[in-house]
């Protein structure tokens, strides 16, 4: 029996993966802090669907957390052949406003962390094929972006740590996709300031459930570079022709405007 391991799968993008997973038949393993949240999602999955599903309490922000949530698959038995690297922590502001120890936080569980699940589970995926993993970066990762600088380039690491593997595990029959969304209505908060965008900024914004859907779509499809809903699509491609220049000018200009609507 093979399971596919979601981490941060409590609530926003993570728990609608591990729900996309459950609906399509896979049996789920939902790595996140303990609490409702952890909870709730576990006997969802778990009251609809026809799938076994285990519930591991971890924080992934702590070292040594990947290894010890590894070797916890491992003792109970849980056959990995997916591994859905999706937490990480998000941030806005000024770069000398926030703390060091925040930054800290946000690079252990977004580059780190992800890194280090990898690198654990990799020898069992490669005896568990089909296999897939699939790491959740962002659309930020293309682009220098004020007031994320640490979120971006962390996203940006996230980028091309996948392609890289993607390249360096072809032929070992394992599958490497990055998920990289632009803005997604993940909780009450965003929400709230998604719902104050006009235009196109507003069109673009989708839904945790559609992301999910479409991601474990095309990764299954053997995508490499995941990137939901077309207006992000058309952003990402201009992003790529458009001289840096006049890029960043479009990227302040834009940020000035989330930040009206306290973004």
């Amino acid at each position: 029996m093979y399971y596919t391991l979601v981490t941060g799968s409590s609530s926003g993008i993570g728990k609608a993966l591990a729900i996309e997973c459950a609906a399509r038949g896979m049996h789920v393993l939902l790595a996140a802090l303990p609490g409702e949240e952890l909870d709730d999602t576990h006997n969802f999955i778990s009251s609809n669907y026809r799938v076994n599903c285990h519930a591991l309490p971890v924080d992934l922000s702590l070292p040594g957390s990947a290894e010890a949530l590894y070797n916890r698959c491992k003792q109970n038995g849980y056959q990995v052949n997916m591994l859905i690297n999706n937490v990480g922590l998000g941030s806005k502001g000024a770069f000398e406003k926030t703390s060091a120890a925040f930054y800290q936080t946000q690079i252990q569980l977004n580059i780190t962390t992800t890194c280090l699940l990898t690198r654990y589970f990799i020898n069992d995926l490669q005896q568990h094929k089909p296999a897939y993993i699939l790491n959740t970066g962002s659309l930020g990762g293309f682009f220098a972006m004020p007031h994320k600088a640490v979120y971006a380039a962390s996203k940006a690491f996230v980028y091309t740590f996948s392609m890289s593997l993607a390249l360096e595990l072809k032929q070992a029959g394992i599958h490497v996709s990055v998920l990289c969304p632009g803005g997604v209505d993940t909780n009450a908060n965003v929400r709230a300031s998604n719902a104050s965008l006009k235009g196109i900024a507003r069109k673009s914004i989708l839904q945790p459930e559609d992301v999910a859907r479409q991601a474990i779509t095309q990764m299954l499809k053997g995508r490499h570079v995941i990137i939901p809903g077309a207006v992000n699509k058309m952003s990402y491609y201009a992003g790529r022709i458009i001289p840096s220049f006049i890029k960043n000018r479009l990227v302040l200009r834009a940020f000035k405007n989330l930040n009206k609507h306290n973004y």
